[in-house]
């Protein structure tokens, strides 16, 4: 609920880092999903640019599009995976009465929570990298796919984009 709450307060004007303005600006769950859908397209930039398709970089000048859009990227995406390791770990404490699975989800949903809203890409990253470590030794020893093998890739996988948008 706090994470809904945080989408819900920053809206969608935190979640374009400098593109093209939102035709949903005002409505933060529909300018979530035009955010997440610009950061895989282009967005022109205006009818006098001949069709050209540029956008402005965080520095000022003109970024590739690759580069912003791995930064929204990665910033939609700390918040997504902030829910799903929040719920995912309340859910399997839950299910199997497990206090570690509910306090593990919930803290580290609380630090992507703050990276998410203080635009903290290491934090990010430094999370993801930890919860790989921890999902890949409980695969090692279980051998089960599931929870652990599923969450270690999923885990690793955020860690490169974070890690993308971190050092690009």
């Amino acid at each position: 609920l706090l994470l809904l709450a945080l989408l819900a307060l920053e809206g969608a004007s935190a979640l374009s880092l400098g593109g093209a303005p939102s035709a949903f600006v005002g409505q933060p769950a529909l300018g979530a999903l035009a955010s997440a859908r610009n950061c895989l397209t282009k967005v022109p930039t205006s009818a006098g640019s001949g069709g050209a398709v540029a956008r402005q970089g965080l520095r000022g000048g003109a970024a590739t599009t690759m580069g912003l859009n791995i930064a929204q990227a990665a910033k939609t995406g700390t918040l997504a995976y902030a829910v799903l390791v929040g719920a995912g770990g309340v859910f399997a404490g839950i299910k199997s009465g497990s206090k570690p699975s509910i306090i593990s989800g919930v803290t580290a949903a609380i630090l992507l929570a703050i990276a998410y809203t203080k635009n903290n890409n290491p934090l990010a990253l430094g999370t993801a990298a930890a919860l790989t470590v921890v999902f890949s030794i409980r695969y090692v020893k279980t051998k089960k796919v599931m929870p652990a093998g599923f969450l270690g890739v999923l885990s690793a996988l955020f860690g490169v984009l974070f890690g993308l948008a971190q050092f690009r």
